[in-house]
């Protein structure tokens, strides 16, 4: 074969050309898999990176509102995809929390607390985490007389997340209009309408003497009535004895409605479940009962309807001269030592002291915000009277809920024995002085 030299050029050209091709080829497929290769270890970085954080929340909130808690829950779960957050419910929430803190080794983020006097005391054993940033987050727009029960010196151990109130008497419209009676305005028309309920057969009042706190809450109305929200203050903080003469006058007013048959028969009256009483209440077979807020949400839940089944007074006036006080509390976040995910819990605690959290919970009703920044049109008319009531007039919190730790109970269970034993109301008040000065002592 003959040799020609541009022959020989061409050939060459050629075959560089098909190595120039073959190498581009090769080089874009080797691009392609280290692209991929590359995205896929990102992808698995990013996986590990945002594997869900699991905050564990303890609380006590059951029923209907525990699972509406959830689904507020829910929502931050959706605006945080990296965070779980996991809620259980404690039956014995004071034991467990006490228990855990005592290890240093907490197994919960944050708990829901209803008691400011332990938060204070477990802030002062440092236990807790200071939630001043979660406060000044909310500067003026979060309940000032719910700050300050958990505040020492210049530091908050707690935010509150809820607040209710106990701002009086719930009663049914149909058994008053029935009998064509009016709310009672005063102790002597009390008295009366129990007389006429009585002799129909319907209870008067409901009491939910078997569970024991809701008792404390009847006797500090009784008391605020008789000398206002200073009484109830002194006898709080014991700067009055249980054996004053108007604590005593709180008492007698108690042991005279009790004999007199308003809270149904005592023998019968000290086995009442306070929650079965509700029932009761919106069915007519009693036809008072004086129960905090909470009370709205769980007739409306049964198919009362406010207004038209059921309504709210305040309890009645016994002394002209006593400046009336409404009973309210809350419900506090707080944040242990050697929390297992302290950063995640802030931002939920952050969340949850918020006006977003606190409107998803007063929209579905039984739900007061202490943060102030939630608006009058997301609470329902029973609702938004409470919120107008605690405006309106002076707010004194709860007194059981912020005695000495044990000292609480004590005041449960003499209350208990007056519903079983209201003749013996003087020396009622005698024991509960000699334990007021043990406990109050050591405080």
């Amino acid at each position: 074969m003959g040799f020609s030299a541009k022959g020989f050029a061409l050939l060459l050209s050629v075959v560089l050309l098909a190595a120039f091709i073959s190498g581009c080829i090769s080089g874009g497929q080797s691009t392609t898999t280290q692209t991929s290769s590359s995205s896929s270890s990102t992808q698995t970085s990013t996986t590990t990176t945002q594997k869900p954080v699991e905050i564990v929340v303890y609380g006590q909130w059951g029923g209907v509102e525990g699972q509406n808690f959830e689904k507020a829950l829910k929502v931050y779960e959706q605006e945080h995809p990296n965070v779980k957050i996991k809620y259980v419910i404690q039956s014995k929430l004071r034991d467990a929390v006490l228990t855990e803190l005592a290890t240093g080794s907490p197994g919960f983020d944050i708990a829901i607390l209803p008691w400011p006097s332990l938060i204070t005391e477990l802030g002062k054993k440092n236990q807790l985490e200071p939630m001043n940033s979660v406060v000044d987050a909310y500067k003026g727009d979060i309940m000032e007389n719910l700050l300050e029960p958990v505040k020492v010196g210049n530091t908050y151990y707690a935010v509150p997340i809820k607040a209710w109130a106990k701002p009086g008497i719930w009663y049914n419209v149909h058994d008053f209009e029935k009998y064509n009676l009016k709310p009672p305005q005063t102790l002597a028309e009390l008295k009366q309408d129990c007389k006429v309920f009585e002799e129909h057969g319907i209870q008067p009042m409901a009491s939910g003497a078997a569970d024991k706190w809701p008792l404390s809450d009847i006797f500090e109305a009784v008391l605020i009535r008789v000398g206002g929200p200073q009484l109830h203050n002194d006898l709080m903080l014991h700067k009055v004895k249980w054996t004053s003469p108007q604590v005593m006058e709180a008492f007698k007013i108690l042991s005279d409605l009790i004999k007199e048959g308003c809270y149904g028969d005592p023998k019968t009256a000290i086995g009442e479940k306070w929650e079965v009483q509700v029932a009761r209440l919106g069915k007519g077979e009693v036809a008072m009962y004086f129960m905090g807020n909470w009370i709205n949400l769980m007739l409306q839940n049964q198919g009362y309807k406010p207004g038209t089944d059921y309504n709210l007074i305040p309890f009645p006036v016994i002394n002209q001269s006593a400046k009336f006080a409404i009973v309210a509390g809350g419900d506090w976040v707080i944040i242990p030592k050697g929390a297992p995910h302290k950063e995640a819990a802030f931002e939920l605690a952050k969340w949850l002291a918020g006006p977003e959290y606190q409107k998803i919970m007063v929209e579905q009703k039984g739900y007061l915000a202490p943060n102030l920044e939630v608006p009058k049109s997301a609470y329902d008319p029973v609702d938004a009277k409470i919120i107008d009531m605690m405006s309106k007039y002076t707010v004194v919190p709860d007194l059981d809920d912020n005695a000495p730790p044990g000292f609480q109970p004590i005041i449960w269970n003499k209350l208990f024995e007056l519903w079983a034993n209201p003749d013996n109301y003087q020396q009622i008040a005698q024991e509960l002085e000699q334990y007021a000065e043990q406990y109050y002592k050591g405080s």
